[in-house]
């Protein structure tokens, strides 16, 4: 049996797309990724009143580049936003761990919204598609609750499935 999401997207919105193709020194030696390191991103994460649903967003800002950068590398400059809401499975749960989860599964949900995005926009720059890589969630969300939060928790037991003799 599958367990469903903590969450259920109900709206998306991009309020801000752009991406600007640049003049790197050698294009054909340039990432096909966006550098993380390159990249601020930010990330807001809040309940209603009733804890019912919860409202989501990311930004992610390419850092300012400088006119007079020698070492130009960057394929594309990108400046986006994204927006959710969603309904909270489960809202009756307000421990550490299920408000960590929550924020995880959003936080995953938008950037991946916006890696959609930024392929869609740069597919067709003069550069072809860039990717925004995969980035740890621990970043954008922060660490998980303590061990103590944790321990509250049941772990189920793995089994290996019975192995069944083919059929004649």
């Amino acid at each position: 049996m599958m367990r469903s999401s903590p969450l259920r997207l109900k709206e998306l919105f991009f309020p801000q797309v752009s991406v600007k193709a640049l003049v790197p020194n050698a294009p054909e030696n340039a990432p096909r990724e966006l550098d993380l390191d390159d990249l601020d991103i930010s990330f807001g994460f809040d309940f209603d009143a009733d804890g019912k649903i919860a409202n989501a967003g990311v930004g992610i800002i390419s850092k300012s580049i400088s006119a007079e950068t020698a070492e130009q590398t960057s394929l594309y400059q990108v400046q986006i936003e994204v927006y959710a809401k969603f309904e909270v499975v489960g809202p009756e749960h307000q421990d550490a761990l299920a408000v960590y989860l929550r924020k995880f599964a959003a936080a995953s949900a938008l950037i991946g919204a916006a890696r959609e995005q930024i392929a869609l926009m740069t597919a067709r720059g003069p550069w072809g598609v860039v990717m925004l890589p995969m980035i740890s969630m621990d970043l954008v969300v922060g660490p998980p609750p303590k061990k103590a939060a944790l321990d509250a928790v049941p772990l189920k037991k793995l089994t290996k499935p019975k192995k069944t003799p083919p059929a004649p």
